[in-house]
């Protein structure tokens, strides 16, 4: 799919990606609108099948010519966790990075009243996993680090939920509760959650039971609907940055259900469609300081052992 160069300016083709991907409340794969540039390439694995279980886990093993980035975002350890090998402070903490520009985007608060997290393509996720740690009941922080890249314009690098506001000390690969990091024999391989509509989200799993509901009414009232063009279109619109330009139709909403505390943030992620994991911050005192997800746009540098 074509980049727009524009800051914040989703194509017309990403919006088209949007709606294919969820077709009467079904997964539908277009392959005509999935990895068509070079540096989405570096993140899709060849003989990925994004099945209808999108918020389920999922496994990659990298092809050799993507391990410069991938292979260095995951390493083992023991009981169960996988660390990053890189620093995620790097990206939340400075404002450039070998040359490319990076900025905070402030979406708003997530609610969590449960705790527990989903973490998924919000268009075309069909079962709710939870992530095996949560957190504590309340309202958190969703900021949005967006990298200047040089030839596709603005892109979402990484989604950050803050749970505190203490700096994290190392990141542990964020499982569900059906998986087990001891699994993964390569280093290079990570449990992670797969995109098909461009789009990312965490929420907590009592919304994910309204949204479920939201959708099923809303079919239930046209099935020849399209949630994406026939509602959340207008929503993404909103947060245009550029609402008299027909093509940037906005790369993000925190849309809140209606007659409830529940909301659902969905974003762009990174360059689109692909397979990504999600981490969790821990702090010095060995607690969940956040949990970001990372869209491989910025390729950060090797921890030293």
């Amino acid at each position: 799919k074509k980049l727009a160069i524009l800051a914040f300016i989703v194509s017309a083709e990403e919006k088209a990606l949007r709606k294919a991907a969820n077709v009467g409340g079904k997964l539908t794969i277009n392959k005509q609108l999935i990895g068509n540039n070079n540096q989405m390439k570096k993140i899709i694995f060849s003989s990925l099948i994004i099945n209808l279980f999108a918020c389920n886990s999922q496994t990659k093993k990298v092809e050799p010519k993507n391990e410069s980035l991938i292979q260095k975002s995951i390493e083992k350890s023991s009981n169960n966790e996988k660390e990053s090998i890189v620093d995620y402070n790097l990206i939340l903490e400075n404002k450039k990075i070998d040359g490319i520009e990076i900025s905070l985007l402030n979406i708003g608060n997530l609610n969590l009243p449960t705790g527990k997290i989903i973490v998924c393509d919000p268009l075309v996720y069909t079962e709710l996993t939870p992530l095996s740690k949560s957190v504590n009941p309340g309202n958190y922080p969703i900021k949005i680090y967006i990298a200047k890249t040089k030839k596709s314009g603005d892109r979402f690098a990484l989604a950050k939920l803050e749970i505190t506001d203490k700096k994290a000390v190392k990141w542990i690969l964020a499982l569900r509760e059906n998986e087990n990091s001891n699994e993964l024999k390569e280093d290079d391989s990570f449990f992670g959650f797969p995109v098909d509509a461009g789009l990312a989200s965490f929420f907590d799993y009592k919304t994910g039971l309204e949204f479920d509901k939201f959708q099923k009414e809303f079919y239930e009232r046209d099935p020849t609907k399209n949630i994406y063009d026939d509602f959340f279109e207008t929503e993404f619109k909103k947060n245009a940055v550029n609402k008299n330009d027909p093509k940037d139709v906005g790369n993000w909403i925190n849309y809140k259900f209606p007659k409830t505390e529940l909301n659902i943030p969905m974003f762009q992620s990174g360059y689109g469609d692909g397979l990504y994991p999600a981490y969790w911050g821990i702090d010095a005192n060995g607690k969940i300081t956040s949990l970001i997800i990372d869209f491989f746009v910025v390729e950060l540098p090797e921890l030293k052992k």
